[in-house]
């Protein structure tokens, strides 16, 4: 606004010819006002501009004439300028302030960004207005524009100084005219310095002036809101001193060399206040000149970017977090890979139209094809034996699980154990996690495991039944040779004896048969009591050897079962021979059969139990679950494979084989067999 400055200045010479008195504060507010180089627009509550100062007009190009009454919304072109501005008076007119950055159309067309801070003013006569104070454009082409305006206004001034002379000696009747004039006008210059005066109160940030050598001629109420000292304290001060610790030369080198050649300058400073305390601050200063065009110190608008340097630090500190989290979440990604990758199962992920999304290498390897072949086939091209398990695991929405044989392109036949696990996602879609266990090894195992076991108790059984069998040949030895001596009526009656311990013999040979006989694996309907009897048979001379009192409590007409009867005979001996070993020294062994409903598969299903109790010394507490482990004993010379298997078997049979026992008191084994549904 200089056109302004000049008038004003011109008004208070004149007013000053005519005895009129001059209160110097307004000359300093009116340089202070011209010189502080930032757009100042004061708008009533409605948006409607009451006053456009002369850094307005030059930075947007638009005359105060031509504003002052029209909407703010003329200040710049285009819908985003109407969008914000139009917010920017709400949060005025609910919250009293607003501050932030706007995109503004300068004079030359440039779209610029500026700080633009706003703020509730309540005037001296109850009306309240709006105070829009726009920071941060390209001072450098805003001062070349102001320059060359002053110099235009100043040609045309001096222009019209030989017309206003002639205009003033025209006579005294036009004197008074004049001199009325210029008083409205001087009141109207001081209504308006006054004005200006209460709009810096208004603003935020703090405006101070200085002279050429640096001391504090204008001290602006917000800078004494923001430092803490008074004006009347500061006024006369070295502005320097408001400056933290040890200045910055190179720094204040350049504001100094910027400001001497007229230009403005911005940059941050660490500032202190009066109670010792240091803010950062970002500073805007201009040099400010008189009439004749000649410096006469700065002017300077000080903003606390306390808020906003906290907001950049914590910015930071987050992108620090960050990179750290996703750092993190790599290494537990690559993790991760590595060991699905080197499981010994095989994964996949299916997704709901049975595409494979992802596998680890061993489900590549046990399929024998290249993992990058994978991902994005349908499963029923790859292994179609699994896809009925992950159309179950689909449309079911629970585990699945089968058994399956598959065979390799090179024609080798695996066994694999195929588990389907459903998964949903967080969007809610349908997927399988299908894991594959080659058990074609552990199958092999187990069958030579059992294998071994069988004949570790044929063994046993052998010993057990040799005396049994010792005892009838010694009897068929001495009726021979009592056949060489006796009558024909006697060696008839010792034929018949011999004969009838041959057929014992041959009895007791037929049942070890039975037990043991190679490649009898054909499921029938067995019945448990014959089962009982036979065994019992088998190691009756093992038992009265032992002085073992065997009990039998076998409930009539119980139903059959399906299973084979050479495993079911090898649980048996197992139960019956742990027993012996239990009892060296005597004791009594109770065998009962029963029937019961058993919960098995989370369904309950009547079954067949066969419970075989003995009275020695019980199983501790901490060992009653992993005597059923593979190779767990207790015996000096066992190999810890005949429960193992025993359970094994029953669980083959869809059973089950627990123990029930309290130290000192005995143990007491329960075989469940789940009836025949023909039966």
């Amino acid at each position: 606004m200089p056109s302004q400055v000049q008038k004003v200045s011109a008004s208070t010479d004149t007013v000053h010819a005519h005895t009129f008195p001059v209160d110097e504060r307004m000359r300093v507010y009116a340089h202070v006002f011209e010189a502080i180089g930032q757009p100042l627009i004061v708008t009533d509550l409605t948006g409607s501009i009451v006053y456009w100062n002369g850094s307005a007009a030059t930075v947007f190009g638009k005359r105060r004439d031509e504003m002052v009454g029209r909407s703010v919304m003329a200040v710049a072109d285009g819908d985003e300028w109407r969008l914000k501005i139009t917010h920017v008076l709400e949060e005025v007119g609910q919250r009293g302030q607003w501050n932030g950055e706007l995109m503004v159309q300068r004079s030359d067309g440039v779209q610029a960004s500026a700080v633009v801070n706003a703020r509730l003013w309540h005037h001296e006569r109850d009306q309240d207005a709006i105070v829009i104070l726009v920071t941060g454009i390209n001072r450098q082409k805003r001062s070349e524009s102001y320059t060359g305006r002053r110099v235009i206004r100043r040609r045309r001034r001096n222009a019209d100084l030989p017309r206003r002379f002639k205009r003033r000696l025209s006579g005294v009747r036009r004197a008074n005219r004049w001199l009325r004039r210029e008083i409205a006008e001087y009141r109207r210059n001081e209504q308006e310095l006054r004005f200006q005066a209460k709009l810096l109160a208004t603003v935020s940030q703090a405006v101070l002036a200085t002279d050429t050598s640096g001391v504090i001629t204008y001290w602006s109420p917000s800078a004494e809101r923001m430092f803490g000292w008074s004006a009347a304290e500061m006024i006369g001060a070295i502005g320097f001193y408001l400056v933290a610790g040890l200045p910055d030369l190179e720094l204040i080198g350049a504001m100094r060399a910027a400001i001497g050649a007229g230009k403005p300058w911005e940059g941050e400073f660490m500032l202190r206040r009066r109670d010792g305390t240091v803010f950062p601050a970002y500073a805007a200063i201009s040099p400010i000149f008189d009439e004749q065009n000649r410096r006469i110190g700065a002017v300077g608008v000080v903003s606390d970017i306390t808020e906003r340097k906290r907001d950049q630090q914590a910015l930071a500190d987050a992108n620090v977090r960050l990179q750290a989290a996703n750092a993190d979440l790599q290494l537990s990604h690559d993790l991760l890979h590595t060991i699905v990758d080197n499981l010994d199962d095989g994964l996949a992920l299916i997704d709901s139209q049975r595409v494979i999304q992802v596998v680890n290498r061993q489900f590549a390897r046990l399929l024998e094809m290249p993992p990058e072949h994978l991902p994005g086939a349908s499963c029923d091209d790859v292994c179609p034996v699994v896809a009925p398990i992950v159309a179950r695991t689909l449309s079911g929405g629970v585990k699945s699980f089968e058994r399956v044989s598959h065979a390799h392109p090179s024609g080798e036949v695996i066994t694999l154990d195929v588990y389907g696990i459903p998964l949903r996602d967080a969007s809610g879609a349908q997927r399988v996690v299908l894991r594959l266990v080659d058990v074609t090894e552990r199958l092999q195992l187990e069958a030579i495991m059992r294998q071994n076991e069988r004949l570790a108790a044929s063994g046993r059984l052998a010993a057990a039944v040799a005396h049994e069998i010792n005892t009838p040949l010694q009897s068929i030895q001495n009726y021979l040779y009592l056949l060489r001596s006796s009558s024909i009526e006697q060696s008839t009656a010792f034929l018949d004896l011999a004969s009838s311990e041959i057929t014992r013999v041959s009895t007791l040979l037929h049942r070890l048969l039975d037990l043991h006989r190679p490649g009898d694996r054909s499921i029938e309907l067995i019945d448990s009591n014959a089962i009982i009897e036979r065994v019992v048979l088998l190691l009756g001379s093992a038992l009265r050897g032992c002085s073992i009192r065997v009990e039998q409590e076998l409930a009539p007409d119980l139903p059959r079962f399906l299973g084979q009867r050479d495993a079911l005979m090898q649980v048996l001996l197992n139960l019956l021979l742990n027993a012996i070993d239990a009892m060296p020294c005597g004791g009594a062994l109770r065998i009962t059969t029963r029937r019961a409903l058993e919960t098995i598969d989370q369904s309950a299903r009547w079954c067949v139990q066969i419970i075989v109790a003995d009275n020695g010394p019980g199983i501790a507490f901490d060992l009653q679950e992993r005597i059923f482990d593979p190779f767990f004993t207790t015996k000096p010379h066992g190999s810890g494979l005949g429960l193992a298997v025993s359970r094994q078997l029953v669980e083959q049979h869809g059973g089950s084989l627990r123990v029930q026992s309290t130290p000192g008191n005995g143990a007491t084994f329960i075989v469940s067999l789940p009836v025949a549904e023909d039966a």
